[in-house]
């Protein structure tokens, strides 16, 4: 019964963390048309809220970890590496959106005046 739970309570946390994973991707590219908009207050507030979705989906993966590091047998699985994938794939979504953002700033303060 234990093994089951165990098996159950990973599947769970795997699909917690795509959609967690999923929403700040979402974000983090609703901040990159934000900013090609020039609008960079709303381009914050989405890079804001993707962080919100990220750290959500972050403890959620280290607590995968740290029963692993404690001795709870996992298998792994195919659903828990897609997790992980989504995971890493909406954290360079992040940090890249940042960047762009960064990048329209500049461009519209070449423009003539601060966005």
């Amino acid at each position: 019964m234990d093994e089951i739970d165990e098996t159950e309570r990973q599947r769970e946390a795997a699909m917690e963390i795509i959609a967690k994973a999923g929403a700040a991707r979402s974000c983090a590219f609703a901040a990159i048309h934000r900013a090609k908009a020039f609008d960079f207050g709303g381009a914050a507030e989405q890079l804001d809220e993707a962080e919100r979705y990220a750290t959500e989906a972050h403890k959620v993966h280290t607590e995968l970890l740290v029963r692993e590091a404690g001795g709870q047998q996992t298998d792994g699985g195919l659903l828990v590496a897609h997790a992980q994938d989504h995971f890493m794939m909406a954290t360079l979504a992040q940090e890249l959106a940042e960047e762009i953002v960064d990048v329209y700033r500049a461009l519209g303060e070449t423009k003539g005046g601060s966005q």
